[in-house]
């Protein structure tokens, strides 16, 4: 078994400034996807030169594949070959930006579909990814080492100075080897890494065959949303869940439909094409970017979809959001996405299943729906009966006041419970101000004696989220 990685840290992928920002993200996709494709077709071809009766290719998606083949020396050599050529075209082309690993793991499957492995006889499949993985670990703690003994000079050799530095204007990276090109919508011109030209070009072309907009356009008068997620516990899925290599690839194989074909087959969906791009979808994970509140309808779905091509197999999906201004350094915004589904991952201690939203973690097990609800509900009665946007400042008031208490109490510090009474009593004040108006009364009645939960507090930070929700929403009416 063959495992190569494409290692994209993860700050790099990201590491895109303002200017062509949708074109450049989506063309470095498009180029890693390629990339990696061409270096397992490679090594493929290889292994097929040197008399490899079996070469199949079990998973090649989201930067990573997995490949079978026979296991004599001379495919060996060919591989290691191969993968050494990668690496080396890597280095001349990214200076260590973006590189490729390579392990290998000798095994025979056994009829029951159980494998032997080094000196471990009988092992379920997992054993076989287990060791694959470690062996993958080591080759990626030494990624520069065929670069540092075969170009020892070219690793080491100075950088010139001297005259005006040469920055890419996409990746703020210097070097000699920028090249001109002319800037997006302005007549300036500015200076790009040769690889990074070449992912725009990749970008424009597939902006002409797909039509999508800038990330400014997708976010119009209002906010933009950047959302990252991911398939919970995939690795020890992998290590754990099945009974043979068969069961790998039917698995393998469900996992590319959904990731490479459903999720953009629901962004061509007239509800969502119009409002926002799939910038990257492989593997297990997703990075999608455009109108806020269509990202997170889009990010809704995607759950349910999980839910839907994976039930019967216990599959979930967690992931976070970034809101941010159009203009915000797409860089930063993305690391901010990268943080909430950190959040998300993390939720109840590892329980997952999770969408971490403007600041907070809630479950997709009926406390997003909650939160949905309780934001229609607000939107619907200050729109249409004249409930005050101030309910919204005071609630999201009083629940920061409970946030503040769980400080208070790891301290070791008398917690402040004020917040109990005063909702309580502007709740109240609401229904004597609104006494003519029972949708409204009803529902600060319903929020005052049965909404909120004063014991613990977790249904009123999900009310005071819903109230933020409804605030951008509101906002954006105004503005349109």
């Amino acid at each position: 078994m063959w495992e190569g990685t494409c290692l994209v840290f993860r700050s790099s992928f990201y590491n895109i400034s303002s200017k062509k920002a949708a074109v450049s993200l989506k063309g470095r996709s498009y180029y890693l996807r390629q990339l990696m494709e061409n270096i397992c077709t490679d090594i493929k071809q290889a292994a097929e030169v040197n008399g490899a009766k079996t070469v199949e290719i079990i998973y090649n998606s989201g930067g990573k594949f997995y490949l079978l083949t026979d296991n004599t020396p001379q495919i060996v050599q060919a591989v290691e070959t191969c993968a050494k050529q990668a690496k080396q075209n890597l280095w001349v082309e990214h200076k260590g930006q973006l590189g490729v690993n390579i392990s290998h793991v000798a095994f025979n499957e056994n009829p029951d579909g159980t494998v032997d492995c080094q000196d471990a006889i009988g092992q379920k499949p997992g054993y076989l990814w287990k060791m694959a993985n470690a062996e993958f670990a080591h080759q990626k703690s030494q990624k520069f080492k065929d670069i540092l003994t075969d170009s020892y000079q070219e690793f080491f050799e100075p950088i010139p100075v001297g005259g005006k530095p040469k920055v890419c204007a996409v990746t703020g990276i210097e070097s000699p080897d920028c090249v001109m090109i002319s800037a997006e919508g302005k007549d300036e011109e500015m200076y790009v890494l040769p690889s990074v030209r070449q992912q725009i070009q990749l970008g424009e072309e597939l902006r002409v065959q797909e039509g999508f907009k800038t990330f400014e356009e997708y976010a119009g008068d209002t906010n933009l949303g950047i959302l990252r997620m991911d398939i919970d516990g995939l690795g020890k899925r992998f290590i754990t869940g099945f009974d043979s290599i068969s069961q790998y690839k039917a698995f393998s194989k469900k996992l590319v439909d959904f990731f490479e074909e459903k999720t953009r087959k629901i962004q061509q969906e007239t509800e969502f094409k119009p409002y926002l791009n799939i910038i990257y979808a492989g593997g297990d994970d997703l990075f999608v970017v455009g109108r806020w509140d269509k990202v997170i309808d889009f990010a809704e779905r995607i759950h349910q979809e999980t839910e839907n091509h994976f039930g019967s197999e216990g599959i979930s999906i967690s992931g976070g959001i970034a809101v941010v201004q159009p203009k915000f350094p797409i860089s930063k915004a993305a690391e901010l996405a990268g943080d909430a589904e950190d959040a998300a991952k993390q939720f109840r201690n590892g329980e997952k299943n999770a969408f971490c939203m403007l600041g907070k973690t809630i479950s997709w097990n009926q406390e997003f729906d909650y939160v949905k609800s309780i934001k229609q509900q607000f939107v619907t009665l200050i729109k249409q009966y004249d409930l005050s946007k101030g309910i919204l400042h005071k609630l999201m008031l009083y629940s920061s006041i409970a946030d503040r208490n769980k400080i208070r109490r790891k301290e070791g510090k008398q917690e402040d419970f004020s917040y109990i009474w005063h909702i309580s009593y502007y709740l109240t004040r609401f229904m004597k101000r609104y006494e003519s108006n029972r949708a409204v009364c009803d529902f600060c009645r319903s929020l005052r004696d049965r909404e909120i939960d004063y014991r613990n507090g977790r249904k009123l930070e999900l009310i005071a989220l819903a109230a933020r929700w409804a605030e951008l929403v509101l906002k954006d009416d105004i503005n349109n």
